[in-house]
């Protein structure tokens, strides 16, 4: 039981983790993406594949932190390089799973899990934490291999909820209150308590075939001492998210 492997990646998409030096020194390494251009919210299948390119760099697949919620799509590439059944637990206040008619041919922020349910058969299952939404599929593939789990009070719920004894875990921080993070879109009520609980339980309990976390707010290099108590403040979580693991 536990991580598979514990390397530390940082995916630059944005130069967000440039404002957070502890979590930076932690990295054990960087990988540039921001010269590919079209990859905010969304990329076509052309530079999902130059995205996937940069990613075989990678030393292994322990704990990547994306950047901003806008790349969270890029889980979409990990999910794909897992060759064995597994679960994927999201912790996240949005399903990511609605298919967008308006772009066509796109993977996108809102888009990526519907996706891997389609295309990827081992994922055998999607365990959504934090999701407050009375969203329901009308896809009968998609609906067959989901869990929402609004309120995680008991992480012995949770365990007994994942099917697979091996699991990939995805996190986006707008899951969490204001208190303990601070992003663009809009959040959750779950606490970095009940988040680092939960962390904590699978990862004691399960095969942990890898771990993402995105989230960032997006300040510009000019704004950040006007928003450093807010970047400390995520940092802080992204800390406890590593010394957690």
């Amino acid at each position: 039981m536990g991580l598979l492997h514990h390397d530390v990646t940082v995916l630059n998409f944005d130069h967000l983790y440039e404002q957070q030096p502890e979590l930076s020194e932690r990295a054990d390494e960087w990988i540039d993406l921001t010269n590919i251009p079209a990859t905010n919210l969304c990329c076509t299948r052309e530079t999902l594949a130059k995205i996937r390119r940069r990613l075989t760099d990678r030393k292994t697949s322990g704990i990547t932190y994306i950047g901003s919620g806008n790349y969270h799509y890029v889980s979409y590439a990990f999910l794909s390089e897992i060759d064995r059944p597994f679960s994927l637990i999201l912790f996240d206040n949005h399903t990511d799973a609605k298919r967008s008619n308006q772009l066509p041919g796109m993977l996108t922020c809102g888009s990526w899990v519907a996706e891997a349910i389609s295309r990827l058969p081992l994922l055998q299952q999607v365990v959504w934490i934090g999701v407050h939404s009375d969203l329901l599929f009308s896809d009968p593939a998609i609906r067959s291999k989901t869990l929402l789990l609004p309120d995680l009070k008991d992480p012995d719920q949770l365990l007994s909820s994942i099917i697979a004894d091996e699991i990939y875990i995805s996190i986006d921080k707008d899951v969490l209150v204001e208190a303990d993070f601070v992003t663009e879109w809009d959040q959750g009520n779950m606490r970095l308590k009940q988040l680092i609980m939960a962390l904590h339980s699978l990862v004691m309990n399960k095969n942990v075939l890898g771990i993402d976390v995105c989230g960032e707010l997006r300040v510009s290099t000019s704004d950040v001492f006007k928003y450093s108590k807010q970047i400390r403040l995520n940092e802080r979580a992204n800390l406890a998210i590593l010394d957690t693991i």
